[in-house]
């Protein structure tokens, strides 16, 4: 079913655990995130990038992932995630998504604001999440981060709920989109600090490389919504390029990408449970 982005937020805060926000890129993706959602009864942010919808078309995906929205047993937020303008934010709101990110966070603080602040006010009152702290790399790509990331400042964090309006905040404490050089270091007492004194859930991006014992000390400390992609294309790819080594008989499509599809399902699900499990 179609949900606010706001509904899945709440739902976190009152059982201390995370949703999960998982990114597609087209129809076999999609199937796998939900249908692991389906499997764990539990609900889930379906999200995509603004590159994605430009190279899919954006009314053919946009649509397909409204449409298996509805259809899901589960709750379901479709969120737009990392826009850089306003104007697909609007776009995707008047599509029919249910949250959306304005993403200023290379910006200086007051233009950052500034920036949230027009989106959240044209959001009609559909959920906006906003960044606050530079979380580097490409949501799109997979490539190595160290983790000398700019960090999130607590006191900006405060200020930032109340400026703009925003329904939730995506940090940096040495996260970074991708996977990383070596093990990543979070900064577990600056999340701390931001979680005591923002107003607004805290969003962690880029888990994929991300042991699952700091996921579930992120949680513990008031982290509310947690972003998976590179490790599901790397079970897509992984999938794919061992069906078509062994061999696919007759150019079977459907038998190709159910395999991709199961093993998505399985990244996702292994996912969904240290997001839930940590109530």
């Amino acid at each position: 079913m179609l949900v606010p982005g706001r509904e899945l937020l709440q739902y976190a805060v009152e059982r201390r655990c995370a949703v999960g926000s998982f990114n597609t890129y087209n129809l076999e993706i999609t199937r796998a995130i939900l249908r692991a959602a389906e499997a764990k009864g539990e609900p889930v942010f379906l999200a995509v990038g603004r590159g994605p919808l430009m190279s899919a078309g954006f009314s053919p995906l946009a649509s397909a992932m409204l449409a298996a929205a509805r259809d899901a047993s589960v709750p379901v937020a479709v969120h737009l995630d990392h826009s850089p303008d306003v104007a697909t934010v609007q776009r995707c709101i008047e599509a029919g998504f249910t949250s959306v990110m304005i993403d200023g966070s290379q910006r200086p603080f007051a233009d950052n604001v500034a920036l949230v602040r027009e989106a959240v006010q044209s959001a009609g009152g559909v959920t906006v999440e906003a960044e606050l702290g530079f979380v580097p790399g490409d949501e799109d790509r997979s490539g190595a981060h160290d983790t000398g990331i700019p960090m999130t400042d607590p006191d900006q964090a405060g200020r930032f709920g109340p400026e703009t309006g925003v329904d939730s905040l995506a940090i940096a404490i040495g996260n970074a989109h991708g996977f990383y050089n070596g093990e990543p270091h979070l900064d577990f007492d600056r999340l701390a600090l931001l979680a005591g004194r923002s107003t607004v859930p805290l969003v962690l991006h880029g888990a994929s490389g991300i042991s699952d014992d700091d996921l579930r000390r992120c949680i513990e400390l008031g982290v509310r919504k947690i972003n998976v992609n590179t490790e599901i294309r790397y079970a897509l790819f992984g999938a794919l390029q061992e069906s078509l080594a062994q061999g696919i008989a007759g150019y079977d499509v459907t038998k190709l990408f159910d395999a991709a599809i199961e093993a998505m399902q399985r990244t996702v699900e292994e996912k969904i449970e240290v997001f839930a499990g940590a109530r």
